[in-house]
């Protein structure tokens, strides 16, 4: 079984091995994370990395009771952000 790596490298110059989908159950929710989708958009937050009946999963900035829900088939990958 081969596996895919997906690279990014963002405007700032930091670069980020994205991890599979499916991994997001395993996500830490305390720690912030970026989430690259199918249609080139980034999100950056903290999810617990539940997917509902909808198919969506839900984003919130760290320490806010506000969260979006954003659609799980279309993500490609995430990773944790680096500290500083």
């Amino acid at each position: 079984m081969s596996v895919t790596r997906c690279k990014i490298t963002l405007s700032n110059g930091q670069r980020y091995t994205l991890r599979d989908p499916e991994d997001i159950g395993g996500i830490d929710s305390n720690r912030t994370a970026l989430f690259v989708f199918n249609n080139g958009q980034i999100y950056r937050g903290c999810t617990d990395g539940e997917v509902d009946d909808d198919g969506d999963f839900c984003l919130s900035k760290k320490d806010t009771h506000h969260r979006i829900g954003l659609p799980f088939d279309r993500l490609l990958g995430w990773a944790y952000e680096k500290e500083g």
